[in-house]
Parts: structure tokens; sequence; C-alpha cells
């Protein structure tokens, strides 16, 4: 039987994982934040600096709408990045995250999305790595 209780502790254990993911994916990029005349000028670094420049959208609720919308908002600042990458790995990365963003906008069930969560989030923890480790060349 759940309990009102249950499903309290449950909706705080999604909204801490979302927080962290959050984390990993907004982290990352201010790992960036150029020195003076440290500019590359790759596409990629553009198309990153652009992103540090003008911040992606962060979510306004902590609900699961406000997670579904904000992962879809997310989604077009990845593809542009994923369309720029410097190597195949970083695409992979880029596009393995735009994939992941989008299953967070479609899912309608906390327990659901916090199942997703818990199976890739080994796969997700090395891919946020990995495109750390291209966004500080870019610096």
């Amino acid at each position: 039987m759940t309990t009102r209780t249950n499903r309290l502790a449950s909706r705080a254990r999604m909204l801490i994982a979302g927080s962290v993911v959050a984390t990993a994916l907004i982290v990352p990029l201010s790992l960036s934040t150029p020195e003076a005349g440290a500019l590359s000028t790759s596409r990629f670094c553009t198309a990153l600096f652009s992103w540090v420049e003008h911040q992606p959208p962060t979510p306004t609720k902590l609900t699961l709408s406000g997670y579904r919308a904000w992962a879809k908002a997310l989604v077009p600042y990845y593809e542009k990045m994923a369309s720029a990458a410097p190597n195949a790995k970083t695409k992979t990365v880029l596009d393995d995250i735009v994939v992941v963003l989008k299953a967070y906008a479609n899912y309608t069930s906390l327990s659901k999305l916090s199942a997703y969560e818990k199976a890739h989030h080994a796969a997700f923890e090395k891919d946020v790595k990995a495109l750390a480790a291209s966004i500080r060349a870019c610096a």
C-alpha cells in the first residue's frame, strides 16, 4: 500500500535526482569560462561561449511539468553543440545527452523518470566527464 508519506519521499528523491542531473548538465559549462585572449575560433567553442553568455533556461518549478519543460527547452542548445562538435566522441556524447533530455521531456510519471535516471546514471556521468574535457579544451 502506497501512503502519502511514501509518495512524498519518492517525489523528494526524484527532485534530488533532477537537481543532480541539472548540475551535471550545467556545471561543465561553468568550467569553460575563458581567460582573456584564450578564445578558440572553432564552431564548437564559439557555440559554447555563446551559450555561456546567454544562459540556457533553468527549471522554473520543482514539479514534473516544470522539469519536463526545462528538459525540452535544453534540447536545442545541445543539438546546436552536437552539430558543431570538435570530434566524433564529443558528438556522440552530445547526441546521447539530447536523447536523455528528450526522454526526460516525455515522461509523465516520476517513478518512470526515476527508473530511467537510475538505469542510465553511470553512462550519463561518463558522458558528462567526456564533454567537460572537450569544453576545457576551448579555454
